[in-house]
């Protein structure tokens, strides 16, 4: 059985930094060492990470790794941003959330 670690890191091949995954968990009370089930998967504190990590991949650096590139598309990532903040729409209604960023130059 898959841990909730495993089924996190597998929402994508990009390599997201162990740190990064247990700041999310941590933030919303999962264990990452636990089995994952289907009810786990189900539920709100598992979804609210999965939107995290969506929206932290809509940011990420393209990286070179091991003779391995990781890159997206604006498309992809404008993805993963909606996918996750629908999820965060859904679930925290009430929240604001604020993106923070490199407006560039002008603002």
């Amino acid at each position: 059985m898959a841990t909730v670690l495993e089924t996190l890191k597998a929402i994508n091949a990009y390599p997201i930094p162990s740190s990064t995954l247990t700041r999310v968990a941590t933030a919303r009370g999962i264990d990452l060492a636990a089995t994952a089930t289907k009810e786990g998967m189900r539920g709100e504190e598992y979804r609210l990470a999965t939107a995290d990590l969506l929206l932290w991949l809509a940011d990420a650096p393209d990286i070179a790794q091991g003779g391995q590139n990781y890159s997206f598309s604006e498309d992809q990532r404008e993805r993963f941003r909606s996918e996750g903040q629908a999820i965060l729409d859904e679930l925290e209604p009430d929240a604001k959330h604020t993106r923070y960023g490199y407006k560039g130059s002008r603002l």
